[in-house]
């Protein structure tokens, strides 16, 4: 429900922000694996609930 906290401690605020169409595709799909939403996907990061490790490319 609107206005009601769901499954956190908060209600939700938008927020805008502007990424690139690439990366737009890379939320997308990562949400899509884990079964949840893109605002779901950047709450648990903001949350620190999902760990981002950089991975080396052979460029590096």
């Amino acid at each position: 429900m609107r206005g009601q906290p769901e499954s956190h401690d908060q209600v939700k605020k938008p927020v805008s922000f502007s990424i690139t169409p690439t990366a737009q595709l890379g939320l997308a799909r990562f949400s899509k694996q884990l079964n949840i939403s893109r605002s779901e996907l950047i709450e648990r990061i903001g949350r620190g609930l999902l760990t981002i490790v950089e991975l080396k490319t052979e460029s590096d």
